[in-house]
C-alpha cells in the first residue's frame, strides 16, 4: 500500500516542535520539513545570516524561542527537506558566491536534522540562455556535491514549470555528472504547467531512478495552484504506475498549499487532510499496467 507524507508547512502557523507533534499525532510519521520550517530552526539556532529571505520575517519572530531541542521531537522521519527558495534566483552570476554558502549551511544542518535528501532548485539567473543555464548549474552543483557527500545528503533537484530545468533531460544531466550526490525531485504541479501537461507519467519515465523526492499536487495546466490530486486535470493512474515501474517507493510527499483555503482553520487542517486522503480510493493502490 502506498504512503502519504506531506510537507510541515501544511502547518505553517505553528511552530516546528508543535507542528511536528500535532503531524505525528494526527498519523503522520513521516514528513518533508518545509522551507518554512527549516529556516525557523537556523534563525532559533542564531544562524541568521542563512535565513532565506522568502520566510525570514516569520523565522525571526520566532528566533527569541530558542534552539529547537531535537531530542525532545516526536519521532518523525524525514523523507527529505526542502532548501531555500531565493539563493536559487540569481540577480546575476556574480550573486553565485553567496548563494551557494547560504545552500551549503542547510546541507550542513541536514546532517544535525538527520536528512539524508534536500530538495533543491535549479540556479536561475536574468539573461543567461539555456546553455549558460546548464554550465552555470553544472559548477554550483559540482560544488554543492563536494559538501553534500561528505554530510551523508543528497540533493533532489525539482523540476521547474518552464525554461531551464523543466525537462528531464536538464536534470539528467546534473545527475550524469554528479550522481549519487545529485538527484531528482519530482514535482508533478510544474510539470504539468507547460513541458509535461497533460502528460505528467512522462516526466517520470525519463528520469526513471533517479528521484529521489516528489512534490505531489495537482492543477488545471495555467498554473500552480497546489491542489490535491484529482482536483486538477493530471492522469494520476499514469503517474502512480509510472512510479512503481521505476521503482519508487517512498512515500508520496503531497505539497498542497492550495488546499488550505478551503481550510483556513490550521487547527482543523490534519482531519481535512485525512478526510482528503481517504477519499483518494484506488489512488493509493492503482492498477498495474505497462505504459506505452
Amino acid at each position: 500500500m502506498r504512503e502519504w507524507s506531506v510537507w510541515t508547512s501544511w502547518l505553517v502557523e505553528y511552530s516546528f516542535e508543535e507542528a511536528l507533534e500535532r503531524l505525528w499525532s494526527g498519523g503522520f510519521p513521516r514528513l518533508e520539513l518545509s522551507a518554512e520550517h527549516f529556516n525557523e530552526y537556523l534563525a532559533r539556532l542564531g544562524a541568521r545570516s542563512y535565513l532565506d529571505s522568502a520566510s525570514r520575517a516569520r523565522a525571526e519572530a520566532l528566533a527569541s524561542r530558542g534552539p529547537v531541542e531535537l531530542g525532545s521531537l516526536p519521532p518523525i522521519e524525514f523523507v527529505h527537506a526542502h532548501g531555500p527558495f531565493k539563493p536559487f534566483e540569481l540577480e546575476s552570476i556574480w550573486d553565485l558566491e553567496a548563494s551557494v554558502k547560504v545552500v551549503e549551511e542547510w546541507i550542513e544542518r541536514c546532517r544535525d536534522l538527520g536528512v539524508a535528501v534536500l530538495v533543491c532548485h535549479p540556479f536561475t539567473a536574468r539573461g543567461l540562455s539555456l546553455e549558460e543555464l546548464e554550465r552555470l548549474n553544472l559548477g554550483a552543483y559540482r560544488r554543492l556535491a563536494r559538501v553534500a557527500e561528505d554530510c551523508g545528503v543528497v540533493l533532489a533537484v525539482e523540476n521547474t514549470a518552464r525554461g531551464y530545468g523543466s525537462l528531464a533531460s536538464h536534470l539528467l544531466r546534473l545527475v550524469e555528472e554528479l550522481s549519487p550526490s545529485v538527484a531528482v525531485c519530482v514535482d508533478t504541479g510544474h510539470a504539468n504547467i507547460e513541458a509535461y501537461r497533460g502528460a505528467v507519467h512522462k516526466l517520470v519515465e525519463e528520469v526513471g531512478r533517479a528521484i529521489a523526492a516528489t512534490h505531489i499536487s495537482d492543477n488545471d495546466g495555467s498554473g500552480d495552484q497546489h491542489l490535491f490530486p484529482r482536483r486538477g486535470t493530471i492522469q494520476w493512474g499514469e503517474v502512480l504506475a509510472a512510479l512503481d515501474a521505476v521503482g519508487y517507493r517512498k512515500p508520496l510527499n503531497l505539497e498542497i498549499p492550495g488546499e488550505m483555503r478551503l481550510c483556513p482553520d490550521p487547527n482543523a487542517r490534519v482531519d481535512y487532510l485525512k478526510r482528503l486522503i481517504a477519499s483518494s480510493g484506488e489512488l493509493l493502490n492503482p492498477p498495474k499496467h505497462r505504459l506505452s
